[in-house]
């Protein structure tokens, strides 16, 4: 297991370095290069790890764009699938409070309670923030905007737990994207 999480790790690191260089490497005429020693080393090594990846600095833009284009399909995917469970008035929450101890009075729940209680909270400034900022897409698309902000109120503290997950995932989805639409411009 520890092998593969390293090689999982990998890419993610490729593309974080990536988005480094190309702000080092790029600009490097500009003052960054006053101490030739270490800075051009690193700079180099940077370099030479991301050409040996298969890909240049200048795929960094492309980069970006895919990461942005896979972040908002995950969000409105997820948004629609919140919208349509409705995990929070369904009680698909309840079972988990109630094994984490916060259905029991303040105080006693420990501190597993505390946090789910401190979670209900940011959960409820979640919703009432977003039924502010959803009333006129809510008459658009003609949903309760209540409802509407809750699902988002449940994306979003969703998003929040699964990130560690979520941004290797992402970056190592990005990385094969690029090396794909690289080896497609090659033929």
């Amino acid at each position: 297991p520890a092998m593969s999480a390293s090689r999982a790790l990998r890419p993610c690191l490729l593309l974080l370095a990536l988005v480094c260089a190309t702000c080092a490497i790029e600009t490097g005429g500009s003052g960054g290069d006053r101490k030739l020693g270490v800075l051009s080393k690193k700079k180099a090594a940077i370099k030479r790890y991301i050409e040996e990846k298969g890909l240049t600095v200048k795929d960094a833009p492309a980069a970006i764009l895919i990461y942005e284009g896979l972040s908002m399909a995950f969000m409105v995917s997820t948004l629609c699938l919140f919208l349509a469970i409705k995990p929070t008035r369904n009680g698909l929450l309840v079972p988990l409070s109630a094994i984490l101890g916060s259905d029991k009075p303040d105080g006693d729940g420990g501190f597993l309670g505390g946090v789910v209680q401190g979670a209900t909270e940011r959960f409820t400034h979640l919703q009432l923030r977003a039924k502010d900022k959803f009333s006129g897409v809510s008459k658009l698309l003609g949903i309760d905007a209540l409802a509407l902000a809750t699902a988002y109120a449940e994306c979003a503290c969703f998003r929040i737990l699964i990130k560690p997950l979520l941004v290797p995932a992402k970056l190592f989805l990005v990385w094969k994207a690029l090396l794909a639409w690289k080896a497609r411009g090659k033929k």
